[in-house]
């Protein structure tokens, strides 16, 4: 059968932004799938067919919709990140590389500060998913939305540093459960008994495995749990806590922290109370930004798997974007990073 011969003389390109597919379709009397697919280069289209398409789609002005290039994803080139404080170095570290990472790709990181806040934390969901992000990178509150729970459920998403259940998504996260442990063995191991922790609510998953971490330690050294408090991982939190717990005549001889903000809210109320590390208490910080070498002769401190974490999940994102994988959904289970100690000045042997 011979190809259909289309006249191309006399074709208006001027007004080729208006042209679409069906226009195409409907002078060359093919399907509007066959057309689209044709000016994808799809294999299964023969070449005869490809360059009628090509030679009448120039001749028409077509030009194509960016958006439209993608009918299945109909994505913009966004990748956005719902975290709770960008104060906090660990978060604007991984906003860092994620963002470079997306630059290298031609996408745009677009940022959300939710302050735990549910209601923010839906709202610039939505706004995510009318811009029609190609992916979401999101550290979930403690009691996320049923509608936010509903959206991540049909977007390319991960959850760092903490998981909800609900939330059907990869988590990254960090083994805190293993950090706090190794941090309160080393004050173990130092001859310390009455040691103190201060951590993030066990309304996050996170909070939950960094307690975890320091009670099975204390088990591990039949020392008893007397010293612990828990609450919002905000410097005033910890500032309050450690106060209480240092102006007890029985105060602890050890501190571990368990959060980047409430390592700076234990030093400032080490400070109000005239007292320092590790000549008053030894202290272990949580995090590792520059300034905690600054600290007297340095900050005893968990030092986080930031840029394996920022790296693993921004790749498994973009290959999920390119179509090399499909999305994941891990409600279970996550995909955990260790940290490792790091000792420096701020801890010492227990001494009478």
């Amino acid at each position: 059968m011979a190809a259909k011969k289309i006249p191309l003389a006399g074709l208006n390109a001027a007004s080729g932004a208006n042209v679409t597919i069906k226009d195409i379709a409907t002078r060359l009397g093919l399907a509007y799938s066959t057309v689209s697919r044709a000016l994808a280069d799809h294999p299964k289209i023969s070449a005869d067919t490809r360059n009628r398409v090509r030679e009448l789609a120039r001749a028409m002005g077509y030009v194509p919709n960016g958006p439209a290039r993608n009918m299945k994803s109909m994505q913009s080139p966004v990748v956005g990140l719902l975290i709770p404080d960008i104060q906090n170095s660990f978060y604007a570290s991984i906003a860092k590389i994620v963002g470079d990472a997306a630059t290298d790709r031609g996408l745009q990181l677009a940022l959300s500060i939710t302050e735990d806040n549910p209601e923010r934390e839906l709202q610039d969901l939505r706004a995510f998913v009318v811009s029609r992000a190609a992916a979401v990178i999101i550290t979930p509150s403690a009691t996320p939305d049923p509608e936010t729970i509903s959206l991540l459920s049909g977007m390319r998403a991960a959850q760092l540093v903490r998981h909800h259940p609900g939330i059907q998504k990869e988590a990254v996260v960090i083994d805190d459960a293993a950090a706090i442990r190794a941090a309160t063995m080393h004050l173990i191991n130092y001859g310390h008994r009455r040691i103190g922790y201060v951590g993030t609510t066990t309304d996050f998953s996170c909070g939950i495995d960094r307690l975890n971490g320091f009670a099975s330690a204390m088990q591990a050294g039949g020392l008893p749990q007397e010293f612990m408090s828990v609450g919002l991982p905000r410097p005033e939190f910890a500032h309050h806590a450690v106060h209480a717990m240092m102006s007890r005549p029985d105060r602890p001889s050890g501190l571990v922290i368990g959060s980047s903000s409430l390592t700076i809210g234990a030093l400032k109320a080490l400070r109000s109370l005239g007292l320092s590390a590790p000549s008053d208490v030894s202290l272990v910080g949580y995090g590792d930004p520059d300034w905690f070498d600054l600290v007297g002769d340095g900050l005893t401190t968990i030092a986080l798997p930031v840029q394996a974490m920022g790296t693993y999940m921004i790749s498994s994102l973009l290959a999920q974007i390119d179509g090399m994988a499909e999305p994941t959904g891990m409600p279970a289970s996550a995909s955990r990073f260790p940290a490792t100690l790091t000792v420096r000045g701020s801890t010492r042997p227990w001494r009478e």
